[in-house]
């Protein structure tokens, strides 16, 4: 997936789920989409090697085991700095559970996304596994998920 699509998708989704618990402070919005955009970035710039030119993924981000904790690491850093440098540190352990744990749920969508495209992602044992074979780039696939992720964007803050 294209990572515009990536990050439309996250930010949706996880505030589409934390809607459901009330709503965020503006302040908690903001971090919550830094750390969405952070977490795919982690996972798509740490986790690609090129083989004979090609991008090609590595277990290291896209593994189900891997990605939540690439995402719960990112999703913790983005809680704790800005508290630091606000001087509200250390954050509260529940926070920063809280953050922790939408962060592996980042990374999960970031991998079910992935799983739609002919690369898949990696399962325990080191198997590729995907949902479906598209293109990375598939113009439709990319514009659909865009649009749900900013449909689950606008009912959550709507």
């Amino acid at each position: 997936m294209r990572s515009t699509t990536h990050n439309l998708f996250s930010v949706g989704l996880i505030l589409y789920v934390v809607s459901y618990f009330g709503y965020p402070l503006l302040i908690t919005v903001l971090l919550m989409v830094v750390a969405t955009v952070f977490t795919n970035f982690l996972i798509d710039k740490v986790g690609h090697t090129r083989r004979e030119g090609v991008p090609r993924r590595t277990w290291v981000t896209h593994s189900v085991v891997t990605a939540p904790l690439w995402g719960a690491a990112a999703w913790a850093l983005t809680i704790i700095v800005p508290a630091a440098l606000v001087g509200v540190f250390p954050p509260g352990p529940v926070l920063v559970a809280l953050f922790a744990g939408l962060g592996a749920f980042a990374g999960w969508s970031h991998l079910f996304l992935d799983s739609l495209t002919e690369g898949g992602v990696f399962a325990p044992g080191g198997k590729r596994w995907a949902l479906a074979h598209f293109s990375y780039d598939n113009r439709s696939l990319n514009l659909g998920l865009s649009a749900l992720g900013l449909t689950l964007l606008l009912v959550a803050l709507f």
